[in-house]
């Protein structure tokens, strides 16, 4: 046991002694986040902002490799419309979505341009839900856990790659990344009009020092 600690910690200073990079990353969502039906009676629209940013650290290791860790916000939204017979049913969610992506990277090496490819797991954390409803006839009403809100977390695996740009201590990096998620955050309990789409795709530029 001794020993598994020494290497530990021996390991966890090299790994603190690599140069480091620290800036942000942006972008926007290729697919949506979620999978709408239109119904008979009911139906539910995507809402959601397109857009995600938050910041990126990058611990450079040797031979072209290096580990990332994001930190994403996304802002979620849908709406929901129903016509029973005693009238009209709406709904407006929204909630917040952090995405926490743990990478592996591997750069090709030379030259101030350099492809890389990318790959490592994501988990992602659902907060301050919130849906406001309005029944015809029957006034509004609001809740923070709509029948929608299936869970509050999820993991999955991640693949990605792109182009680094080098300018000294300057990085850009445009890319194109993949998500498959593992369950569903969101989905119609009813008739299953509503869920979570588990196959993400963004484009992203990260801008670090």
């Amino acid at each position: 046991m001794r020993r598994i600690l020494i290497t530990f910690l021996f390991a966890t200073i090299s790994l603190l002694a690599q140069p480091v990079s620290i800036g942000v990353k942006g972008g926007v969502p290729i697919t949506d986040a979620f999978h709408t039906i239109q119904g008979d009676e009911a139906s539910y629209v995507t809402n959601t902002k397109r857009y995600l940013v938050g910041p990126t650290g990058e611990v450079h290791l040797p031979l072209g490799f290096s580990i990332e860790v994001d930190a994403l916000y996304k802002r979620l939204g849908y709406q929901y419309q129903a016509f029973p017979t005693t009238g009209t049913v709406s709904a407006q969610t929204v909630a917040n979505s952090w995405e926490f992506p743990l990478l592996v990277k591997w750069a090709f090496p030379g030259g101030p341009i350099r492809p890389f490819v990318d790959a490592g797991a994501s988990f992602r954390h659902i907060s301050g839900v919130h849906q406001f409803q309005e029944i015809f006839g029957a006034g509004s009403s609001s809740t923070n856990n709509p029948v929608e809100f299936h869970k509050s977390t999820d993991q999955g695996l991640v693949f990605g790659g792109g182009i680094e740009f080098k300018f000294g201590r300057l990085r850009i990096s445009p890319e194109l990344r993949y998500t498959r998620w593992g369950g569903e955050n969101f989905r119609d309990p009813v008739q299953a009009l509503l869920r979570t789409n588990r196959n993400q795709g963004d484009f992203l530029l990260g801008i670090t020092f």
